[in-house]
């Protein structure tokens, strides 16, 4: 399950508070050279040993009051691709995002057709079906450009010099959230919920 960085923070506080063992892994990172680190803008929460999401209790989600990530908001509308595209040129980080309707849902598969979860790519027939989701996933997207931008102004500026993370595989990885707050310490995540 993909979680934003900021989200990695709120998660772990309610995983102490509820005695929850929770693992999370930098799924899609950037170099800044500068600093020589590897920054994570995305992570995924891992399943546990049954293949279920950590904070579920039975059916029951022990943080849906407490915080429920966008991720598990959004579905079953969710991200398909996520690519991130360096623009060294204009010195911009670029995301590009493809959603899909989830036949993981048993509404989903019950509901609809192959040929309406192919048609569910575009916003507008997603958002009769499930507006809520959409919104959530629009407002999720919001984020994701957020981290984008205020990396993108650091690097017009000359406070960061991004790379693509493969050709530095072994710098250390640090949140996004993080490494942001370094430069904009009232971001806080108070202001991303």
């Amino acid at each position: 399950m993909t979680v934003l960085p900021h989200e990695v923070y709120i998660l772990q506080k309610y995983a102490e508070k509820l005695g929850v063992g929770v693992v999370f892994t930098p799924a899609y990172k950037v170099v800044d050279l500068k600093s020589g680190v590897r920054i994570a803008l995305s992570y995924l929460m891992h399943l546990d040993e049954s293949g279920a999401c950590p904070f579920l209790n039975g059916t029951r989600c022990m943080i849906h009051d407490l915080y429920k990530p966008l991720t598990c908001r959004s579905f079953p509308y969710l991200p398909k691709v996520i690519r991130y595209e360096l623009n060294p040129a204009a010195r911009e980080v670029h995301i590009d995002v493809k959603f899909v309707m989830s036949t993981l849902c048993p509404v989903v598969r019950r509901d609809l057709t192959a040929a309406d979860v192919a048609k569910m790519s575009s916003v507008k027939i997603a958002v009769k079906y499930a507006p809520r989701e959409v919104e959530v996933a629009v407002k999720t997207l919001e984020k994701r450009y957020l981290y984008a931008k205020i990396l993108s102004e650091l690097w017009r500026r000359g406070d960061v010099e991004l790379d693509e993370e493969g050709r530095h595989p072994f710098y250390p990885v640090i949140n996004g959230f993080a490494f942001i707050r370094r430069f904009y310490p009232e971001l806080t995540l108070d202001k991303l919920l």
